[in-house]
């Protein structure tokens, strides 16, 4: 769900609050508005250039978009949450192959056959 927290190991905690506060807002954000975000709950406040960076580096890992706007830059999440950004990062390092070995384990697997099936079948509803 959007705001979960990543829990991933090539994201450190600060990439990771960002990523919360991206999330929580629900739409492209300002890097200021994330700042203000995560300094509304900090003793020591983050610096501007911090997050900044933070948000450069993430894009450049593609997990956040990024569109000029004005003299900055408007970022969105690429994926609703860290499970899709798992997936994305899955399906891109191995595409087809990826596919392949979920087809096989849930042929293997009626219970996950079925869980894909209803949420196939909700997509499709």
């Amino acid at each position: 769900m959007a705001g979960e927290k990543l829990n991933r190991k090539d994201f450190g905690p600060l990439e990771s609050e960002v990523m919360d506060a991206v999330w929580r807002a629900s739409r492209p954000v300002a890097v200021r508005e994330v700042v203000d975000d995560l300094n509304g709950s900090r003793s020591e406040p983050l610096a501007y250039t911090t997050v900044m960076t933070v948000m450069s580096r993430l894009a450049d890992k593609d997990v956040l978009s990024r569109r000029k706007a004005g003299r900055g830059y408007l970022y969105e999440a690429n994926a609703p949450d860290a499970a899709g950004i798992a997936v994305k990062d899955v399906l891109r390092a191995y595409g087809d192959v990826a596919v392949a070995q979920l087809v096989d384990e849930a042929r293997a697997d009626p219970s996950l056959r079925r869980r894909l099936r209803r949420l196939l079948d909700k997509d499709d509803g």
